[in-house]
This record gives structure tokens, C-alpha cells and sequence, in this order.
């Protein structure tokens, strides 16, 4: 690059008029045949020109000179096949191609995960305030951490959960996901030696940012058992779609929330098995509606929580499904009535409430896991819980 180009690119860079640009070509030709201290004259000159320090206009055309070089060697080095060497050291690499035969994590590290928020679950649990919350958020997610808080505000009037999955030796590691891809999940089970029931457990990550937290943690219902996943090593598909299963995720959950309504609603032929946590949900609603018939008008809805449906292949080709049903129970109170919740010690604690004179609303999250066929066959319910969340009243 020749003097005049610098220049050039200087005088364009400070936004300079034609005729500006000009004079300072005449004075930069005159300076190439100039003597040393002449030329360092006409630098001063220049900077006066262009209402600069001398230094500023040296540090305008040094800074000039290294981008244009560097943008220079730059573009060699990209043209040149065969570089690959250089663009290493450069920091130059092709995005990797996504894994999807292997898991993202080793079984230690999995293992490490589990410790390490089955130990902030416990720590929420036994602590208060703002320790017990900042351990809860550390531990769960989703609507597993809305349970997670509703069980804490609730411990003094509702039965203690059960054993904490710390206090168990070896949790078992069933299933990590396959790929690099986001979500990612680990699926594993706790048994404790007092004889309580099993609890299912999955961990979930939505994206790089975010590291894996409860999703949920559910009782196992007997006699249900687990059918085995891949070799952990190799990592277990997400369900997306639905293909290859009796019947797809979303719409099984869909269809489980509907046949619990109360009043009950027409449902066509289930494709799953009748079960226990179920036929409970339903004698407890047409209990409460007897139990206030002549004070208030009861109803009860189950929907599926947003984004909360996750369905792991298994071995076999089955599916483990798991899904989180918001259950509302709504009192209408009728005219020149009221109801007395004084019974309800968690309603109580909710709401502060002991009397309703309108209307009321009790929110429950409910934790369900099916075991889902790849072909035909209905599916089986494996694991329920249910957590009062929330509550409202007037």
C-alpha cells in the first residue's frame, strides 16, 4: 500500500471534504522528498490542517496501517486451502456435529448431579426463610420447585414427606438422554430401607445455561414396576412426536386429565388402564360436593401444566411418560350461605380464611408417570403425587 493510499484511507476515516484531501496529498508529496526534520514540520502542519495534535494524527495513520495489514493477512490466510494448522491457532474451528449415539454425561457425573440437588432439596426442607428458598431453587424446577415451596408451607398441618433421597445410600441411576441436544434429563429411583414406596425422580436441564434440577419426584404406585433403558453410556432418546408409541404423550395426559373432571364428562374408550390415584381423585371430589351440596355448588378440573410432559424411550421401544396435572377445585357459595373451612388447616393457611361467603378455589398440582407401550395396548399408570399449591377465597 502505497503513501497516497494510507492517506487516502486517513482522510476518508476523518470525513474530510475533496479539496481537503487534496491539499493534504500536495503536502504529503512534498514531505516524501523532504528531509527528516522537514517531513516532521509538515507532520505538525498537517495536524494543524486537520485541527489535531500531532500525535493524534500519528496514532490515526499507525492505527490505519495495522488494520489494513491485519485485515490483509487475514484474508490470505482464509483463501489458502490447506491451512487448516493456521486457523487452529487462530481459533477457527467448524461447529462440531451434534452427538446422538452417546450421552453428554458420564454415570460419575450424573451421580454427582443427583448428590448434589437431592442435598439442597434436604437443605430446603430443614432450613426457613431465605436459606430454605434459595436451596429450593437450587434443587428444583418448573413445577416441581411450585411443589417443592407449596409442601414447605405446608408441613406443619400436612403429613411429613417422605424419607429424603439424601438420607438414601445409593440411589439408582436409570437413564441419562442421548445427544447433545437440549432438554436433557436423568432419571433415577430411590428406595429406602423403611419400607416406604419407591420414588421415581427426573432431572431435568432446558439449555446450556441451566443446569439440572428436580423436574419431579414421584411415589411409585404398586405393583408398577420399571422396565430397563439403554446402557447409560449410550444414553436414552426423548419421545418428541409420539411415532412409535400406542398413543402420543401429550394426548394420553390430555385424555387422563379429562376422566377426572367432576361433574364427570362423557369420555371415549381410555387408552390407559384404571388405577388407584385416580379412582381416589374422583371419590374425594364427589365427597366434597356431598359434603357442601346444600351450602355450595362444587366442581373440580384437571388440565395439563404448560411444557411439562417428557416421554423417555425405553430398551424395548416403550416409553416412561412423565406429565404434571393442575387440579382446581372451585366452591360456588349459594345465596344467604356460607361454609366454614376450618377443617381445611391447609386451606386455612393459605388463605387465612376459616369462613367463605362467595367463593373459593383450592390448586393442586398432581405428578403422574405412565408406562406407555410401543404398540398396541393400553397404557399404566407408575407413579402419583398430588401437592396443594394454592388457595383462594371470598
Amino acid at each position: 500500500m502505497t503513501p497516497q493510499d494510507l492517506i487516502s484511507k486517513a482522510a476518508a476515516a476523518l470525513r474530510l471534504s475533496r479539496q481537503e484531501r487534496q491539499d493534504l496529498f500536495t503536502k504529503a508529496a512534498e514531505a516524501l522528498r523532504l528531509t527528516r526534520q522537514d517531513r516532521q514540520d509538515l507532520t505538525t502542519k498537517a495536524a494543524g490542517v486537520l485541527r489535531l495534535r500531532r500525535e493524534d494524527l500519528i496514532r490515526i495513520v499507525h492505527v490505519l496501517i495495522v488494520v489494513v495489514v491485519g485485515v490483509c493477512v487475514f484474508a490470505v490466510i482464509a483463501s489458502v486451502p490447506g491451512w487448516g494448522a493456521t486457523h487452529a491457532l487462530l481459533g477457527i474451528h467448524e461447529a462440531p456435529n451434534a452427538g446422538t449415539t452417546s450421552a453428554p454425561l458420564t454415570v460419575d457425573q450424573a451421580k454427582n448431579i443427583l448428590n448434589r440437588d437431592f442435598a439442597a432439596s434436604y437443605l430446603g426442607q430443614t432450613t426457613s426463610g431465605s436459606a430454605s428458598e434459595a436451596a429450593l431453587r437450587t434443587a428444583y424446577t418448573d413445577q416441581g420447585l411450585r411443589g417443592a415451596d407449596g409442601r414447605v408451607k405446608l408441613a406443619s398441618v400436612q403429613p411429613a414427606a417422605s424419607t429424603s433421597p439424601l438420607l438414601v445410600p445409593h440411589p439408582q441411576l436409570l437413564a441419562v438422554s442421548r445427544g447433545f441436544g437440549y432438554p436433557r434429563f436423568i432419571v433415577a429411583q430411590t428406595v429406602t430401607t423403611d419400607g416406604s414406596l419407591p420414588i421415581l425422580h427426573l432431572l431435568v436441564s432446558p439449555d446450556v445455561a441451566t443446569p439440572y434440577r428436580i423436574n419431579m419426584s414421584v411415589e411409585m404406585v404398586p405393583p408398577a414396576t420399571v422396565k430397563p433403558f439403554d446402557v447409560l453410556p449410550s444414553g436414552s432418546p426423548l419421545v418428541t412426536s409420539g411415532t412409535g408409541l400406542a398413543v402420543a404423550p401429550d394426548t394420553l395426559l390430555n385424555l387422563y386429565a379429562a376422566q377426572m373432571a367432576f361433574p364427570a364428562k362423557a369420555a371415549s374408550k381410555s387408552p390407559f388402564v384404571a388405577d388407584s390415584f385416580s379412582d381416589q381423585v374422583r371419590a374425594g371430589a364427589a365427597a366434597a360436593s356431598s359434603a357442601v351440596a346444600s351450602q355450595a355448588t362444587f366442581t373440580q378440573s384437571h388440565t395439563v401444566a404448560p411444557n411439562s410432559v417428557y416421554a423417555v424411550r425405553q430398551a424395548d421401544g416403550d416409553a416412561l411418560v412423565f406429565g404434571v396435572l393442575v387440579r382446581t377445585d372451585s366452591f360456588a357459595v349459594k345465596s344467604d350461605q356460607n361454609v366454614s373451612t376450618a377443617a381445611n388447616k391447609a386451606f386455612v393457611l393459605l388463605t387465612g380464611k376459616k369462613v367463605i361467603t362467595k367463593s373459593a378455589s383450592i390448586t393442586t398440582l398432581e405428578f403422574v408417570i405412565f408406562a406407555v407401550p410401543h404398540s398396541g395396548g393400553q397404557s399404566t399408570l407408575v407413579a402419583a403425587r398430588e401437592q396443594v399449591v394454592a388457595g383462594s377465597g371470598s
